[in-house]
């Protein structure tokens, strides 16, 4: 038996669902098929009993489950203690992060934990979340400042930081006439085109704003941007409207305005992720400094 046919056969005990089974172990439903179809085969006996309408254990399947699920876990506490093993030796700790992470609550939090660790070798890795959790599951980085919403039954995922997000819009658009008004309604533009991340780069942030105009009574028409100084270029361009974080005053020109929007607006979410039960000192000082920091922006 490999570990893999058996990760496979207990995502799919859990799930009593090979669809399922298949979407959250990222493979085909036909792969999940098959892998258990030769499972079965190298053990000689039905692990499942399957019908059109259900899937149940066997009374082997039972008894594999229980014995497959005390191996896993053993396994995964094996290579949590080679890998804290190994950081303590190298002296070194990764670290995932996204853009909306670095503008906001990552430089304190980073100051925190190198007064705290100074003869730690600290390594930023920029990231997209989907990037995050990858290389948090293959040991590659040691924690990930990423954007919500993200999961995986092996990590831990607590988000720290939030805010609303605001609009970008070329200076002559005819709405910025009632600015003196206060915030505007996100419907009043549902009919411009809104520059966003494709969903492909940053599932996250474009599912928000897509939930979010549709609260707003409407589906917007969308070109995808993956750069943000691109799609703030297109913006002053007169090509769309864009959303902005409370970071991008900066960035600001004579061809462009930034638009407060009234309720409901997208809202972005960094979280913190690491991989569960990991013992690392370093860590939960990292943890500790990142939990207690401020959670949400007005």
């Amino acid at each position: 038996m490999e570990i893999k046919e058996l990760r496979c056969f207990v995502r799919v005990a859990e799930t009593l669902n090979f669809n399922r089974a298949a979407e959250q172990l990222n493979m085909s439903q036909p792969v999940v098929t098959k892998t258990i179809a030769q499972l079965e085969h190298k053990l000689g006996v039905k692990l499942f009993d399957r019908t059109t309408r259900r899937v149940a254990l066997t009374a082997a399947g039972v008894v594999l489950r229980r014995e497959a699920e005390g191996l896993l876990a053993h396994l995964d506490q094996v290579q949590r203690a080679v890998r804290h093993a190994i950081a303590e030796e190298s002296k070194r700790f990764a670290i995932g992060v996204t853009p909306l992470a670095m503008q906001t609550v990552f430089p304190a939090v980073i100051r925190g934990f190198r007064e705290a660790h100074p003869g730690i070798d600290v390594s930023i890795h920029e990231l997209p979340t989907d990037a995050q959790v990858k290389a948090l599951l293959a040991a590659e980085i040691d924690a990930a400042f990423l954007l919500a919403p993200a999961a995986d039954d092996a990590l831990e995922v607590r988000e720290i930081h939030s805010e609303q997000m605001r609009l970008a819009v070329p200076t002559n658009h005819p709405h910025l006439k009632s600015l003196g008004l206060g915030p505007m309604p996100l419907s009043a533009f549902a009919g411009e085109t809104f520059i966003i991340p494709p969903r492909s780069e940053n599932p996250g942030v474009h599912d928000e704003i897509i939930r979010a105009c549709a609260v707003s009574g409407f589906r917007p028409k969308v070109k995808d941007c993956t750069e943000g100084q691109t799609c703030l270029c297109l913006v002053e361009a007169g090509m769309g409207v864009s959303f902005v974080t409370n970071r991008i005053d900066c960035a600001t020109s004579d061809d462009m305005r930034i638009v407060d929007l009234e309720e409901p607006a997208p809202t972005l979410s960094v979280a913190l992720a690491w991989r569960r039960e990991d013992p690392s000192p370093l860590l939960e000082t990292l943890r500790q400094l990142a939990l207690n920091t401020e959670t949400a922006a007005a």
